[in-house]
């Protein structure tokens, strides 16, 4: 092994010589000022328990089903342009609640009589 005393070690290495701090300026004038940092302080009150809610769906699926939707939005716009052009032609009626669920209801017990009857 190579074994060197602590003198040898610690030879070449800078002491309290002043000739090695000749760039070494300290600044006594100076004054060191203590800062607080900044502190950010809301303008706004927000719940202190917020509940995050993950969605079930997958973020194409959903991004798809949106513009889907905007495109046939824009398509159902179109074609009601071109309906209320023709609406002397047409005589459009909406259809009340009740004559909805009545015809959910005979929907229903026509699917079930002819359920029972397989």
């Amino acid at each position: 092994m190579f074994l060197q005393s602590n003198a040898e070690f610690l030879k070449g290495l800078p002491s309290y010589n002043e000739n090695n701090f000749t760039r070494f300026h300290s600044d006594n004038n100076s004054k060191t000022t203590v800062k607080r940092p900044s502190v950010y302080l809301s303008t706004k009150e927000y719940p202190s328990e917020q509940i995050i809610i993950t969605e079930k769906t997958n973020i194409l699926l959903r991004y798809l089903h949106q513009h889907w939707d905007k495109k046939n939005l824009q398509k159902k716009r179109d074609s009601n342009n071109a309906n209320l052009d023709n609406a002397e032609e047409s005589t459009g009626r909406k259809r009340a609640r009740i004559d909805l669920l009545s015809t959910l209801e005979r929907n229903e017990l026509s699917a079930n009589n002819s359920s029972a009857g397989d």
